[in-house]
């Protein structure tokens, strides 16, 4: 796949200007064009603001099965502010995305992972600011890094993908009980199960255990704040017996802190839900294993 950028124009201006994103966007080749053997070039308009972020991307031209591919790439590419009369202004980009299946990209997972770092830093760093700047800067920007996570291959940066799912949801679920989106965040807690459920039982090692463990705690969170009770039960069930046998088989892994950590506080959690679901005494054993942790 080769990318050819055409020419830049500035709002309102006509002077050449810097045309190369900062990253080189991550495409994915298209499954289903693949097979079909669906080659071709996709024309983009792509527009960015002031700041050089792309606020809309059309395709102009271009075989429909290789549109969208080219068109989620570029969403989130980013662009050094164009300078008009000394002043950052907004901006008209053409670019040429050429799809050959002869010339696949290699290691596109690196790609994307190169793109995806500073979305999820940026998405944590707001994420940790106290309201009102947590919502709703906050939320776009974990969208979007959850966006772009999606474009790993299965398995790939597993854990990343899972806490992207988390933070997204744990905005939605700030507002406890109270949040009108709880049901958003129930289907994103259920997707980041679907993405870890095939390495649940991963006979590797520890490899994936961690974001496994991410999942289900996330899940977990969000049946207790809709009444789930049972289903939050189990799925901090689920959290404890990952992390407990990472511990148990690492247990000088340079992270066995933080797995101590997600250990104690699953194990808190889950005794809150056994007190709600009226099992006292099993709230008091949750407890004292946490205590011991």
């Amino acid at each position: 796949m080769i990318l050819t950028l055409a020419l830049l124009f500035a709002l309102q201006a006509q002077a050449p200007i810097q045309d190369e994103p900062l990253t080189v966007p991550a495409i994915t080749y298209p499954a289903e064009a693949k097979n079909a053997r669906i080659q071709g070039s996709v024309q983009l308009q792509i527009n960015v603001d002031a700041t050089g972020h792309v606020t809309q991307v059309q395709a102009l031209t271009g075989p429909i099965a290789l549109r969208q591919a080219a068109i989620g790439a570029y969403s989130n590419a980013t662009y050094r502010p164009i300078l008009v009369g000394g002043k950052p202004a907004p901006a008209i980009i053409t670019t040429s995305v050429n799809f050959s299946l002869k010339e696949l990209p290699p290691d596109t997972d690196q790609l994307v992972d190169v793109q995806f770092k500073p979305l999820q830093a940026n998405c944590e760093q707001l994420a940790q600011s106290p309201p009102p700047a947590k919502s709703p800067e906050a939320l776009e920007a974990c969208r979007k890094a959850l966006d772009m996570a999606s474009h790993f291959s299965p398995g790939f940066e597993l854990e990343a993908h899972a806490t992207a799912f988390n933070d997204v949801v744990l905005i939605l679920i700030a507002d406890g009980k109270k949040s009108t989106q709880l049901p958003e965040a129930d289907l994103l807690a259920g997707q980041a199960i679907d993405l870890v459920s095939p390495f649940a039982r991963d006979a590797s090692g520890a490899a994936h255990r961690p974001a496994v463990a991410v999942a289900y705690i996330t899940r977990c969170e969000v049946r207790s704040l809709a009444g789930n009770l049972h289903g939050a039960a189990q799925d901090c069930a689920q959290a404890e017996e990952t992390l407990t046998t990472l511990l148990h088989d690492y247990p000088e892994n340079e992270r066995a802190g933080n797995y101590r950590v997600q250990l104690r506080e699953t194990l808190q959690l889950h005794a809150i839900i056994a007190d709600r679901d009226h099992h006292p005494l099993e709230a008091r054993h949750l407890r004292s294993r946490a205590d011991t942790i």
